[in-house]
């Protein structure tokens, strides 16, 4: 069985690592670095983490699966066009940059678009210092190295962890390879197919959002989630109508478009629009304005997909789907009888898409025998008990080890009591959700608990947390379970 590493050097960079169709580890470099969101590098920690925890070593894979994004600059030859201005630069900046180039990155859109556009005949490969990439990683020089597009990553992942056996699968983010931002695709007997897909500059989704949470004041690619938060406590009726000028369909219904995509600098221009129409509003109304916008536009595109396919089940995948307010929306739609969002639905998951899309390759029939359902998400590292200790004497704190039984029992008192619980145990999640391995557990019948844990945790006061039950109580407890209950298995879903 080939063992398959999976790299996604991208905006919150990760790696994966498959040995046959098992994946045994996934982590973002962010978890090992403590540094939020990090990425747009090659991410060597997380790269070694998992294959320490499949117990393996840079030489013992076979494939590297990438997605285009950044590669050490010392792995790129590049394009005539960047040589010629180079060459004409002073000499002094020349030595400037051969002192940087150890430590720089090539962004590798600029090889894609210079192939589209310049060199239409050329491949990627013959940019792509192969031989040279294997030595300076470590890899065997019999290791096969592949690069898979962006939002086939996100598409393969939903299709199939999602567990059905046919879907209509659409992917949203920012922006992928050379613009794409969105797909609607068909996963039917184990082919996916791309029917549909939006790239036209100024119209992304994702960046929508993000200049919304810049606007408002939060930081962009981080804090889209507070925009969510405040959406929920504004009104959206005194801007939604102007704000659809900035995100709305084409008029067949298909792909994503808005009122500057003709202008030149398209996103800078709809930003300065966006900008000129919340002036003066309050932030709560800005947000719920957006959310509405945002929801109903790819709501319908969603929707309208699903007619032309004739799909009842909906798998979902990249960073606009970490919206759980939309995909509610979207789970409630009458033409759908499932929906499953990936959890790693950033660019953090992109290392497990390139790596099965990869297996696709490799393996004939890989996708033909089936989706499988996604079982946890617990693919990161574990701590032995001689590391808790020495945590814990480093930290100079009192503890005391317990059985199992009264270890929950205790807890549980605890939390009844309106303790507050740091719940530690077994392999870390992958993805952003807390999934009960690395969680923060609370009563959550008490109503001020809300705001307590934001004040003690630092978070900004309206910022929102999810309550958890058990499975077989949450039909009592909750509207239209069965159409998301695997994704709410993950919290990717209201």
């Amino acid at each position: 069985m080939a063992v398959v590493l999976g790299i996604s050097p991208s905006h919150d960079a990760s790696a994966c690592v498959f040995h046959g169709e098992t994946l045994l580890a996934a982590i973002s470099e962010e978890r090992l670095s403590r540094i939020k969101g990090d990425g747009f590098k090659f991410p060597q920690l997380a790269i070694d983490a998992v294959l320490n925890m499949a117990g393996m070593t840079r030489r013992d894979v076979d494939h590297v699966a990438m997605i285009y994004a950044w590669l050490p600059e010392r792995y790129v030859r590049r394009p005539l066009w960047r040589k010629e201005i180079e060459r004409r630069i002073s000499r002094s900046l020349q030595r400037w940059l051969l002192r940087r180039e150890s430590r720089s990155h090539t962004h590798l859109e600029q090889i894609l678009r210079h192939i589209r556009d310049r060199a239409p005949h050329t491949r990627f490969d013959d940019y792509f210092r192969r031989d040279l990439f294997l030595a300076g990683e470590g890899f065997r020089p019999d290791a096969q190295p592949h690069f898979i597009d962006h939002h086939l990553t996100h598409a393969v992942t939903a299709a199939f962890y999602s567990g059905y056996p046919e879907s209509a699968v659409v992917t949203m983010d920012g922006q992928g390879d050379l613009n794409v931002h969105h797909t609607s695709n068909v996963f039917r007997s184990g082919e996916l197919r791309r029917l549909h897909f939006s790239d036209t500059p100024g119209a992304s989704p994702g960046l929508f959002y993000g200049a919304i949470t810049q606007l408002l004041g939060f930081q962009e690619l981080r804090h889209e989630g507070k925009v969510l938060g405040l959406a929920a406590a504004g009104s959206p009726a005194l801007l939604a109508d102007a704000l659809r000028k900035a995100m709305r369909l084409t008029p067949d219904g298909r792909r994503l478009d808005c009122e500057f995509v003709s202008l030149p600098f398209p996103q800078p221009r709809r930003k300065e629009f966006l900008a000129s129409q919340i002036n003066g509003h309050r932030r709560e109304d800005v947000a719920a304005a957006a959310q509405i916008v945002f929801e109903d536009a790819i709501v319908t595109l969603t929707r309208n997909f699903l007619h032309e396919s004739g799909m009842r089940r909906l798998a979902l995948n990249g960073g606009v789907f970490a919206n759980v307010k939309l995909n509610q929306r979207l789970a409630a739609l009458p033409e759908v009888d499932g929906l499953f969002v990936f959890p790693g639905m950033s660019d953090t998951g992109n290392s497990v898409g390139a790596a099965l899309a990869v297996l696709d390759r490799i393996e004939p029939g890989f996708l033909k025998r089936g989706s499988h359902p996604l079982r946890d998400l617990y693919l990161g590292p574990a701590s032995t008990e001689a590391e808790i200790r020495a945590a814990l004497d480093d930290r100079g704190l009192v503890y005391e080890r317990l059985d199992e039984a009264v270890l929950v029992e205790r807890a549980a008192a605890a939390v009844h009591a309106g303790r507050v619980i740091g719940w530690f145990q077994g392999r870390m999640e992958f993805g952003p959700r807390a999934l009960g391995n690395r969680s923060i557990v609370a009563r959550a019948t008490d109503a001020g608990i809300n705001a307590s844990l934001n004040k003690r945790l630092e978070r900004t006061e309206f910022m929102p947390f999810a309550p958890s039950a058990l499975d077989e109580y949450a039909d009592d407890l909750f509207e239209d379970v069965p159409k998301s209950r695997h994704a709410a298995e993950f919290m990717t879903v209201c």
